[in-house]
């Protein structure tokens, strides 16, 4: 299976995916945005170098321990002290908002997108950054891809069950398998697996519906900006990997409560 590539995209177009849950690329999206003109590390100090900024801490450099609060002038700083330093800091999962209002200015997220339910507009950025094999278990995700080259391999909803996810009492969004290296003893099912690969260069954007696992991976510095927003009940995946998910936001909740 390959990802379609579209010259372009509207509303009519996201919902005919959304509904059929399947993921499409549009080359260049973003190319004409001031982002992608724009930016470098330089720029993003200036614009938001003071700015306080929860950061992800990895101290064995695979495990994350904790969030902590670093300035985004500090945060670069820091993954740049020494040839292996970034791999104990990832700026993931903050908003953009939280950065500055004139990175905002620079992205022009079609006026399509706005009014999703639920929707937020998520950065990722960081030097040879990558993530562990996981699906958005209640989100879909149109992401822009804004510096450097990042490389998603996806998974169909249906290899969820050969990926080996967590138990729905634990971060049951996430695969127990290293992609970069599946150790087949350990997990047998991960045979029969079909991945996709999708290399987003500077401009790019990618549809990743709900449910579809991914990883990424990437070299050099990158920046990608998603925006999630709500997944609606009817378009998630049954009986694999929807009510597995179901029944693991009703743990979480119960738990919350506590």
């Amino acid at each position: 299976m390959s990802i379609k590539r579209l010259d372009r995209c509207d509303r009519n177009t996201l919902d005919r995916h959304i509904r059929a849950g399947i993921p499409f690329v549009v080359p260049g999206m973003a190319s004409d945005w001031p982002a992608c003109r724009k930016w470098t590390t330089d720029y993003l100090v200036s614009a938001s170098g003071e700015s306080l900024i929860p950061v992800s801490h990895y101290p064995d450099g695979t495990t994350l321990a904790s969030k902590i609060k670093m300035t985004v002038a500090d945060y670069l700083q820091t993954i740049l002290a020494t040839p292996e330093a970034w791999k104990h800091h990832y700026m993931e999962s903050v908003e953009l908002a939280e950065l500055s209002d004139e990175l905002y200015q620079d992205v022009q997220i079609p006026a399509y997108l706005d009014g999703l339910t639920g929707s937020s507009d998520t950065v990722f950025f960081g030097l040879n950054t990558g993530s562990c094999c996981h699906i958005h278990a209640h989100e879909e995700a149109f992401v822009f891809q804004l510096m450097g080259t990042k490389v998603f391999s996806l998974y169909h909803p249906h290899d969820v069950r050969d990926l080996y996810f967590e138990p729905i009492t634990q971060d049951y969004r996430r695969s127990r398998v290293d992609c970069n290296q599946i150790d087949f003893d350990q997990f047998p099912r991960a045979r029969r697996l079909t991945r996709i690969d999708v290399t987003l260069e500077p401009g790019d954007a990618l549809y990743l519906p709900v449910h579809w696992a991914h990883w990424t991976a990437a070299e050099g510095f990158t920046f990608t900006l998603t925006r999630f927003f709500e997944a609606r009940l009817r378009h998630y995946r049954f009986p694999s990997p929807g009510l597995r998910c179901i029944l693991g936001r009703l743990i979480q909740r119960v738990r919350d409560r506590k």
